[in-house]
Formats: C-alpha cells, sequence, structure tokens
C-alpha cells in the first residue's frame, strides 16, 4: 500500500471537521503521483522513439540501400520513416505539455480534466504506432509483389535460395511476411499493454478518486 491509499483510508476514517485538511493533502499526492506516471510516459515515449530510430537505420543502411533502389522503393521507405518520427515527435510533445500542465493544476476539477486528456493522447499514441506498423508493411510488401520478376532477379544475383516456381515463390514469401506481421504485430500489442497499459490503469485509478474526492467536497 503506497501513502496516497494510507491517506485516502485515513481520510475516510476521520472525522467531518477535520476533512478540508485531509482532502488538500490527499489532492497534493493525487497530482504529484499523476504528475509521476505521465512523466513516466514522457521517458518511455523517448526511449521508444531512440529504438524505432535504431530499429529504421538499420533497415535504411547500406546493407539495404541497393534493395530499396533495385526495387524502386527508396522513396516510401525513407518517407515512411520520417513520417514516423515527425508523428512520434509531435506525441511526445504532447506528452511533455500534459506533464507540465499537471505538475501545476490548482485545483480537483482542472486535474481531472488533464488526466483524461491524458489518457486519451496516450491511446491515440498506442493506436497510431499500430495502425501505422501493419499499414505501412502492407504498403511496403504490395510494392515489392509489384514486380515480382524484379524481385526474384534481385534474390537470384545475390545468391539467396528462392522457389523456381514463380507461384511457390510468391506464396512462400507471402506466408513469411504474414507470419512475420504477426508476430510484430503481437509484440507490439505485447509491449503497449504491458507498459502504456500499467501506466494507463495507474492514471485512471488516480482519476476514479480524485472524481470520489469531487463529489465529497
Amino acid at each position: 500500500m503506497d501513502a496516497l491509499d494510507k491517506y485516502k483510508k485515513a481520510w475516510d476514517k476521520q472525522p467531518e471537521e477535520t476533512n478540508k485538511v485531509s482532502k488538500a493533502d490527499i489532492y497534493k499526492m493525487s497530482r504529484s503521483k499523476s504528475s509521476s506516471i505521465v512523466k513516466w510516459i514522457f521517458i518511455i515515449g523517448i526511449l521508444e522513439l531512440l529504438f524505432w530510430a535504431g530499429l529504421n537505420l538499420s533497415f535504411v543502411g547500406s546493407s539495404y540501400i541497393e534493395l530499396y533502389e533495385t526495387l524502386h522503393v527508396e522513396t516510401f521507405v525513407y518517407s515512411s520513416v520520417y513520417l514516423h518520427y515527425i508523428v512520434i515527435t509531435v506525441f511526445l510533445i504532447l506528452f511533455y505539455k500534459n506533464y507540465k500542465s499537471i505538475s501545476i493544476s490548482d485545483n480537483t476539477k482542472t486535474l481531472i480534466q488533464k488526466i483524461l486528456s491524458t489518457r486519451k493522447v496516450v491511446k491515440y499514441y498506442v493506436y497510431f504506432n499500430l495502425i501505422f506498423a501493419i499499414t505501412i508493411n502492407i504498403i511496403f510488401i504490395s510494392l515489392l509483389f509489384n514486380d515480382v520478376d524484379l524481385l526474384l532477379e534481385y534474390y537470384n544475383t545475390h545468391g539467396i535460395e528462392v522457389p523456381l516456381n514463380k507461384d511457390a515463390f510468391v506464396t512462400s514469401l507471402m506466408i513469411s511476411f504474414s507470419i512475420a506481421i504477426l508476430i510484430m504485430f503481437l509484440l507490439l500489442w505485447g509491449f503497449y499493454k504491458l507498459i502504456y497499459g500499467r501506466l494507463l490503469n495507474k492514471l485512471n485509478n488516480n482519476y476514479k478518486e480524485l472524481v470520489k474526492l469531487e463529489e465529497a467536497t
């Protein structure tokens, strides 16, 4: 049991005439706890941006440039990478603004509104990353299959063993890409559920307690 829970239990048991003091104390701790949660959301967002940056750099490095140029998808790859950076940066700015606004909230009603706003932004962030990752990969695969002969030629030129039959080649690639996309989606969903889901649950519990506190005022 954390300090905020102890305060809330003590507030429930104490005489009516001392409630105002305890409410102020509980509010201060709720604000501090909410601010801490949002700060962690911001920090994790930055770490995630660095992770995506490292991952993207590995896939747009020199070893892949030839492939992208051969298949004429380099413009799409670079555009999607930069778009991802831009959108994540926008979300990080929103996370930071929410963190600062919660830190200086001076009443319960304002804090409740800020918590609701933060929850909404985090959910949009998670939805964006999941949808973006799946959509970009589907488009990328579609572009690759736009010219199967060119893809097959690239594989043969670089000594990559592929089925001799074109239909078998396409089928094997489709199965491989489908499995890869499914695994990626499950990993992303699991990560967001574990990290952001846990933080949002804590923020939601704080929100409920603040609503209860506001109604009791």
